[in-house]
Parts: C-alpha cells; sequence; structure tokens
C-alpha cells in the first residue's frame, strides 16, 4: 500500500515524493514528504489525505486496501466520472467496475428534482462532465507509468 500512495503522489503531481537533497531512506523513516503549492494547490485535500494515510511509516497505522477504497477522495461522484472519462479514451474499462454504475446512476436521480433536471444539493451543483484538457494530464501521467 506504500507503493499505492508513491504512485499516486508522481500521478496526481508529475513528481516524485522524495526531495532529492536528502537521503531516502531518512526521509521513508521519517514520513517528511513535501506538497510544493506547484501542483499540489489543485489538488483536493481529499487526495493528499489518502495519500498520507497510506505513506505511513509504522505499518499499522497504513491505510489498507479496503480502507483506501473506502476512503471519502474515492467516493466522490466526480472521481468516478473522471475515472469512466479516462476508461473511455483508454478505450478499455480497466479502474471502475460496472457494478458500480446502477449505484452512481441511483445516486444521480435521487438528487435531481423531478421534471427539471437540476441538481438538489449544493455539493453536486458544482458537479461536471470533465473536459478533455482535465483529463490530459492525468492520461499522459497514467501512460508513462
Amino acid at each position: 500500500m506504500w507503493s499505492v500512495g508513491v504512485i499516486m503522489y508522481v500521478s496526481l503531481s508529475g513528481t516524485f515524493p522524495f526531495n532529492e537533497d536528502e537521503d531516502i531512506n531518512d526521509q521513508i523513516q521519517n514520513a517528511a514528504f513535501m506538497y510544493p503549492a506547484s501542483p499540489w494547490s489543485h489538488i483536493s485535500a481529499g487526495a493528499v489525505d489518502l495519500i498520507n494515510n497510506l505513506l505511513q511509516v509504522k505499518m499499522r497505522k497504513r491505510y489498507s486496501v479496503d480502507k483506501s477504497l473506502s476512503h471519502s477522495w474515492l467516493q466522490e461522484y466526480q472521481t468516478w466520472l473522471d475515472l469512466r472519462e479516462l476508461e473511455n479514451k483508454m478505450g478499455e474499462r480497466y479502474i471502475t467496475h460496472e457494478s458500480d454504475d446502477a449505484r452512481w446512476e441511483q445516486f444521480v436521480a435521487e438528487r435531481l428534482l423531478p421534471g427539471t433536471g437540476m441538481r438538489v444539493d449544493a455539493e453536486l451543483s458544482g458537479a461536471r462532465l470533465p473536459q478533455d484538457n482535465d483529463m490530459q494530464g492525468l492520461a499522459e501521467r497514467i501512460s508513462i507509468l
């Protein structure tokens, strides 16, 4: 799960979580990871929280697979939309599962005012379908990996 945290860090920022000027073993043992404003100011606090919980030195504190998958950042509607868009661009479904489709359809249906197509809650009012430029950076970082 430590490696998953490193991969997430690299995928979201395009950089490694380790400072080149310091001994990597010291950085790992101290769990002293930097989140410089560029690009981290554009990355959600939820993503940073999940990464921090994966990059825990003590294994008993480190998130498990189940705990990670249930993290709120991975359970957001917009995240699911973004992942589906990425899968569509790649031409293969490999991150999401079709069993989630009905849950998200129900999620949206429960938050729409009948007959209006308007969203009920403010949380979803900002939800948008991903634009090409939103996914371009993520798709490029994944293709590098």
